[in-house]
């Protein structure tokens, strides 16, 4: 489970259908920059700054945490919410990824025997076009029902809920990153994560008093992230892939 801002809860349905899938794909980032020496970006800077294998690590530990119902609830550091936010960067990713294939064309060539020659005939692929997008509208209009888990009434500000879902064959990116922004925010409680590089310049007194006032616990930004050795790297990697694929190890 995890201590989401609608409560300790593990998510279910197309919540966590979308997330075991960015989990899957940044995973599968992690792993192929750590081959070709050439890490993955999110954009999310206490995320980015890991090696690779600490990625994966905390990547583990986020995922279990959101996924598995049998895991219990963890402290919240900056590095494992930016974790979860780094998770969400990814779906938009893999929106841009595919809409990007949906308005691709195919080139087949066919052969018309009366001129004797190859004509292209261009070809839309059908079969990738809505499958993330989809998610991210079933997504939302559970988290928009009511649920015995949260009162829907604490959601988060209107000004920050879209209140319009786009439409599955939308290409409107900045749309598609709103929707994902408000799924984000039904589990993390806000971006204290971002906020390290502004403390580091402060006086340790005044950063003590500031954390005690927006309620960030000491240890928030300390926290390490862990770390596979070589031995747990590969345990660690097939307990990730079994848990995106919603197998049992």
């Amino acid at each position: 489970m995890w201590g989401t801002s609608q409560g300790d809860r593990t998510l279910t349905g197309a919540e966590a259908a979308l997330v075991r899938k960015s989990v899957g794909h940044l995973r599968d980032m992690i792993t192929a920059g750590l081959d070709l020496d050439d890490p993955h970006r999110s954009e999310v800077d206490v995320f980015d700054c890991l090696q690779p294998t600490q990625q994966l690590s905390v990547l583990h530990e986020v995922a279990h945490g959101l996924l598995d119902p049998e895991t219990c609830i963890m402290e919240l550091t900056a590095v494992r919410e930016g974790t979860v936010h780094a998770i969400y960067r990814e779906i938009f990713s893999l929106v841009e990824i595919e809409i990007d294939l949906s308005q691709h064309r195919e080139i087949d060539f066919d052969f018309h025997e009366s001129q004797e020659e190859l004509k292209p005939a261009f070809i839309p692929i059908e079969n990738l076009t809505h499958q993330i997008r989809s998610t991210i509208v079933s997504a939302w209009h559970e988290l928009n029902q009511p649920s015995s888990e949260w009162n829907p009434a604490g959601l988060i500000p209107e000004e920050r809920h879209p209140r319009i879902v786009p439409e599955t064959q939308s290409t409107n990116l900045e749309s598609w990153s709103s929707t994902i922004e408000f799924l984000a925010n039904q589990v993390l409680w806000d971006r204290d994560f971002e906020m390290e590089p502004f403390f580091a310049d402060l006086d340790p007194a005044k950063v003590a008093d500031i954390k005690l006032y927006m309620g960030i616990q000491e240890n928030y930004f300390s926290s390490p992230a862990p770390d596979a050795n070589s031995a747990d790297y590969q345990r660690l990697d097939q307990e990730l892939v079994a848990l995106t694929q919603n197998l049992k190890v």
